[in-house]
């Protein structure tokens, strides 16, 4: 859990009037963030949830603490809590080690980064975009801060069906944790996944470069491409026959050998 040197959010401009009514059940819903009474409505949610424990504290802070965005997904009628999202913005430098990679290196240890601690939604109220209409709140807010640059999060290895809904959403699939999560005293992978906003970008990889140059092999016109792998061809047995033919001659003087190389 990472959140150290949090950045403070100004949540005043959310619109929480809005409401949404869910296909499936009729359900009118609106968004709310998380206000003090709701610690242990929460913490019986979470426990449904996630196999993963939080102390009475994290649950305290993410109702009192504005460095978290806690959206809550509710019922209009009755005001129970149907979803949830939390979240925090920290400079890159206090995440923990093996996240500090999620960026290109050109982007320094202060830069913003937003990280998603839990996203939730009661079972009966899965496959209804409601987890989408989270993250897209937390996603249009974090358009009000430019120098947030990425938006990131932990899943256990075997949450398939997690995996997938984050990829829809273009999250990158970044890192492979070994051992990230204890659960009943048992250790489990975790993956990191991240999604680039406000014009952030990931670190190259070999495996980008690969899938990069294949997609220009595609896309790239037939005769154009041959057109330029055959002067590559010719230009490096031009270079290699001008050579030997520098190296024949043992009378040169070693500017002459310059010369020719710029020429």
């Amino acid at each position: 859990m990472q959140t150290s040197s949090s950045i403070l959010l100004n949540l005043e401009t959310f619109n929480n009037e809005s409401f949404h009514i869910l296909p499936n059940s009729n359900i009118s819903i609106t968004f709310r963030f998380l206000r003090p009474g709701d610690q242990s409505e929460v913490k019986s949610l979470c426990h449904d949830w996630f196999p993963v424990e939080y102390p009475d504290k994290w649950y305290d802070d993410i109702v009192h603490n504005k460095k978290y965005f806690s959206l809550a997904a509710c019922d209009v009628c009755t005001q129970q809590i149907l979803g949830l999202i939390v979240a925090t913005i920290l400079p890159l430098g206090s995440c923990n080690r093996e996240d500090q990679q999620i960026l290109h290196k050109i982007f320094s240890l202060t830069t913003s980064v937003c990280y998603i601690l839990i996203l939730g939604v009661a079972k009966e109220y899965r496959r209804q975009g409601l987890a989408n209409l989270l993250l897209e709140n937390l996603l249009n807010t974090l358009s009000n801060y430019e120098t947030c640059k990425a938006v990131y999060l932990h899943v256990l290895y075997s949450n398939k069906s997690a995996i997938q809904f984050y990829q829809t959403k273009s999250f990158q699939y970044r890192k492979h944790l070994p051992y990230y999560y204890l659960i009943k005293g048992q250790h489990f992978d975790a993956y990191c996944f991240t999604r680039y906003i406000n014009g952030g970008y990931p670190p190259l990889t070999i495996s980008d470069l690969i899938t990069n140059l294949c997609i220009y092999i595609s896309k790239a016109n037939p005769c154009r491409l041959l057109n330029t792998m055959g002067y590559f061809v010719t230009d490096k047995f031009f270079f290699l026959n001008t050579n030997k033919r520098l190296s024949s001659l043992s009378s040169s003087s070693s500017s002459y050998k310059h010369l020719s190389r710029v020429v």
